[in-house]
């Protein structure tokens, strides 16, 4: 089955902006850092499906399950990933779509199906 996987999208910019006036100050500029404050520690407790507009469409993986994907996207093997963007290892706040169209947070533990707008 083919997963499709999407990352938060953040501007170098913005982490030269975290450097000069901290995490706090940064995340209430760019709404995108203070995404990836909540759902990086928090996961899909802090999700709002309107966040999804700041993420992006990295690479799809062929994969028998969300623990496979989850496996595949950090170990490999490397064809079985196919890369649309620049793209970090699979985390928690990233979002797996399925085959049926249903979106999946990666949490600490497991994975939680999310709304996106």
């Amino acid at each position: 089955m083919s997963y499709k996987v999407y990352q938060l999208k953040i501007d170098r910019s913005v982490y030269d902006y975290v450097n000069e006036v901290g995490h706090s100050k940064a995340a209430e500029v760019y709404p995108e850092y203070k995404i990836s404050m909540d759902v990086r520690f928090e996961g899909s407790e802090k999700w709002e499906s309107w966040m999804f507009n700041h993420f992006g469409l990295v690479c799809e993986i062929d994969a028998q399950d969300l623990e496979d994907v989850f496996h595949i996207g950090n170990m490999g093997p490397e064809e079985k990933i196919v890369r649309h963007d620049r793209m970090h290892s699979v985390s928690v706040g990233d979002i797996i779509e399925d085959e049926n169209g249903v979106f999946h947070m990666v949490d600490s533990v497991g994975f939680s199906q999310v709304e996106v707008a």
